[in-house]
């Protein structure tokens, strides 16, 4: 198939997909976002994004007539992560609806143009929240959690309710609770960590432990997690994590820095087969995941009552704790 379409002042605004849907209708949206993020269309001579917007006079180049071989090649090889189930909604209402985000699964698309994301998702059941919010692509969305994470997360469905749910996480009133497995016995049963986070010299998300004289870098913000031993099994802590601030990375980053990574984490993970803690070496195993799960959020609903909402463990994060006992 080789096609070209020019925008007329009617479609201008829309969304590539969405435009591509009715001028292609033997193509479903699925088909047509897969052959946006492998090439095949351009916009204007240039490799399309998916949720791409248009204007009059664009012009829209299709040509698959050497199948699904894309014109520009995705440049990573990594294998992505498998989704482990599917969104699962615990509350809705007019305003905002709060969800189950399975592990896997990104929140919103990067530079990228995934699809298959957390917005995705809610725009196929709610196709007016793609308006909501103040940016492109993130319809509803006024917080995330890592690709890897599962758990609780809220999302805006009206104007009204997403500034109102913003001003709450802005204020920090929002209240987020985790669980995470790490390496090794925390001695501090109860504690605070304090690191501010920024980049390092690759681009990665680091806490940075405060030595002596050693300033604030410039780009380094100011994060704070507390944490709470629920349970020590065998090498491991089971923590219950309370976050203040809500930065990339925090407590995969914070938990790195003390010398206890969470276990399954493949950015902030042990560089060897065994982690050595207090002289005592445990082997470093994979529960097939991050061991980090959001598993509660509370904040004030549009009257002003505070709500707050419970996601259980996983299946598979129970099991891998239960035979972790069972050893």
């Amino acid at each position: 198939m080789k096609k070209t379409i020019t925008i007329k002042e009617n479609e201008s605004h829309n969304r590539l997909d969405k435009i591509l849907v009715t001028q292609l209708p033997e193509l479903t949206r699925s088909q047509i976002q897969k052959m946006i993020k492998h090439g095949i269309i351009l916009v204007n001579n240039k490799p399309a994004k998916v949720h791409e917007f248009l204007k009059a006079g664009d012009t829209i180049i299709i040509d698959s007539s050497e199948g699904m071989n894309p014109i520009k090649k995705p440049t990573t090889t990594e294998t992505p992560m498998a989704i482990i189930g599917q969104p699962k909604i615990i509350f809705e209402n007019d305003d905002f609806i709060v969800i189950e985000k399975p592990s896997g699964m990104l929140t919103h698309p990067t530079d990228k143009g995934e699809t298959d994301t957390l917005v995705d998702w809610l725009a196929n059941l709610y196709p007016e929240i793609e308006k909501i919010g103040e940016y492109k692509y993130r319809g509803g969305i006024i917080h995330r959690l890592d690709r890897e994470v599962s758990g609780v997360m809220v999302a805006a469905k009206s104007e009204a309710g997403f500034y109102h749910l913003k001003k709450q996480f802005k204020e920090r009133k929002v209240k987020k609770i985790y669980l995470a497995l790490v390496y090794g016995r925390i001695e501090d049963s109860n504690g605070e960590i304090n690191l501010p986070i920024g980049r390092n010299k690759d681009g990665q998300f680091v806490a940075h432990p405060r030595q002596g004289k050693l300033k604030f870098l410039a780009s380094d913000k100011i994060a704070k997690t507390k944490y709470k031993v629920l349970e020590y099994i065998k090498d491991y802590s089971l923590v219950e994590v309370k976050i203040l601030t809500g930065r990339t990375h925090q407590i995969r980053a914070h938990f790195y820095a003390i010398g206890h990574p969470i276990l399954g984490d493949q950015i902030y993970k042990p560089k060897k087969k065994f982690f050595t803690f207090l002289r005592r070496k445990i082997k470093v195993i994979n529960p097939k995941r991050i061991f980090l799960h959001s598993q509660q959020i509370g904040f004030y609903n549009l009257n002003n009552q505070w709500v707050e909402f419970n996601s259980s463990l996983p299946e598979i994060l129970t099991e891998f704790i239960n035979d972790q006992k069972n050893k």
